[in-house]
């Protein structure tokens, strides 16, 4: 297994937990030399059987690069790992994309304005390479994570400034509270997985029953 993330620290606590068959990269995938060298690494031998691809981040959006940072982060960024994945990946391997349930709202905070649309773009991505890549049983689906709280994470500052907040998040999804992180994890790993073959161009939501409409 191989992960790559921005922090050293974080690194080394994921590569304590998975044990010494994982590897872990510090990088920023923006940096495309360095995020190419990671995948090579990763592929090297043995190929790649499995792709899980998280990267998002917030653009500050009174920042004058708010789109093309945005676009870059969540949609660019996508296309460009399944491009360098692929010439690694043999037939019968997976993708699992990173999207969110704002993908589908159209009433978003203001500063989630980009976001919500590049997570749209993904969504159709991964329905386009699914039918791509199926006569290789290559198989492609998505995620998309409703409100997730973790420690350090944006619902839990939501949960210190504003208590109240928090709690009527919660309320908004069927099952009344927040995600949890080893939740959107355990959908991953099923998509992922060969108990999931016959599974590709889905869009799974994790949101606890958040979108209130059938998921045609």
């Amino acid at each position: 297994m191989a992960i790559c993330a921005r922090g050293q620290e974080s690194i080394d606590t994921a590569i304590a937990a998975l044990g010494p068959l994982a590897r872990g990269y510090a990088l920023d995938v923006r940096d495309a030399d360095a995020f190419a060298r990671f995948v090579d690494d990763a592929a090297a031998g043995g190929g790649i059987d499995i792709v899980v691809s998280n990267v998002s981040t917030r653009i500050d959006p009174k920042a004058p690069d708010w789109w093309p940072a945005t676009f870059e982060a969540d949609l660019m960024q996508h296309v460009r790992l399944k491009a360098l994945a692929l010439p690694h990946m043999a037939d019968g391997a997976a993708f699992v994309f990173l999207s969110s349930v704002a993908a589908v709202l159209t009433t978003l905070p203001p500063y989630e304005e980009a976001y919500g649309a590049m997570k749209a773009g993904l969504v159709n991505l991964v329905g386009q390479w699914a039918a791509a890549l199926g006569p290789r049983g290559i198989r492609v689906n998505a995620v998309s994570p409703g409100p997730i709280d973790f420690a350090g994470g944006w619902w839990d500052k939501v949960r210190q400034a504003n208590p109240a907040a928090h709690e009527r998040a919660g309320q908004l999804a069927a099952l009344g509270r927040l995600g949890r992180p080893e939740e959107v994890a355990s959908a991953v790993a099923w998509l992922a997985s060969p108990a999931a073959s016959f599974v590709t161009g889905a869009n799974l939501r994790v949101d606890g029953g958040l979108l209130k409409t059938a998921n045609f």
